[in-house]
């Protein structure tokens, strides 16, 4: 599928599974979850691992995402303590800061370049109410221990060109990056580190065979002693119990051409 990130980045391909292979781990799927794992795993030690993907690595949503690196939930942080109880809540949301802390070492760490741009998001108020942002930023202070910047409804308007939005709040540990080329780079990585991959390698179906499992593919088969299953929606007639919990959700971001001296009118980046 030819996108704007497709069109913006240069893939290494990876060979196509023929034959039966015998690895410690098997993972199906070759996006974020998969490959993050296998990396993972390479970091840890663990280097006989493979990967195996249907299309090519990022083809799915982690290659064509809007891009966007911060903590948190699409629940709102209310409700994620209202329904999990203040330690779960604090405990998951700490594990979201983690993961951006986590995605920004591994850039540092393997020298990704992935177009980051560290400078924080801000998080903008349509309604003409002030009270809504004080108690957003009142809650994960004191709930979060997160202390998020206030900004005031003349200065966003002066930032954004707009007089659309009243006010908001800046996070400054957030980034923006080029999802594909980050994901081909951790891809790069745990290859580098041991991990074999594979493409256009779609795993048909994962059986017990002894103390282990075979994962068949059209031309293959990889025996493995454990099997992580991360194809998300993509990989189907794998896993049923697996694809029943999953659910679609759809976004969309708009991407124009190079604007050049014009973006100065339009939001002062």
């Amino acid at each position: 599928m030819q996108n704007f990130y497709e069109a913006t980045v240069s893939r290494q391909p990876y060979p196509q599974l023929s034959g039966t292979l015998d690895t410690q781990v098997c993972i199906v799927g070759g996006g974020l979850a998969g490959l993050c794992t296998a990396l993972g795993l390479v970091e840890r030690g663990m280097r006989d691992v493979i990967v195996l993907d249907g299309e090519r690595v990022g083809f799915g949503a982690s290659g064509r995402n809007g891009g966007f690196v911060f903590g948190g939930y699409s629940l709102d942080n209310a409700d994620l303590l209202r329904t999990l109880g203040r330690d779960e809540a604090r405990r998951l949301y700490r594990l979201t800061i983690d993961a951006v802390d986590l995605i920004r070492a591994r850039i540092a760490r393997y020298g990704i370049d992935c177009d980051i741009v560290d400078e924080g998001v801000m998080l903008a108020n349509w309604f003409d109410d002030p009270s809504r942002l004080d108690s957003v930023r009142s809650l994960m202070k004191r709930e979060f221990d997160v202390d998020w910047e206030p900004v005031a409804t003349d200065a966003l308007r002066a930032r954004l060109k707009s007089t659309r939005y009243y006010g908001g709040l800046f996070e400054p540990n957030a980034f923006h990056f080029h999802p594909l080329k980050y994901v081909l780079g951790v891809a790069a990585a745990a290859a580098r580190g041991g991990a074999r991959i594979y493409e256009r390698s779609a795993a048909l179906g994962i059986a017990r065979e002894g103390a282990g499992y075979v994962v068949r593919t059209a031309q293959g088969a990889v025996r493995a002693k454990d099997v992580v299953f991360a194809g998300g929606g993509y990989a189907r007639g794998v896993s049923p119990r697996i694809e029943r919990a999953v659910l679609p959700i759809a976004t969309y971001v708009i991407a124009t051409e190079p604007l050049g001296d014009r973006l100065k009118a339009a939001i002062d980046a």
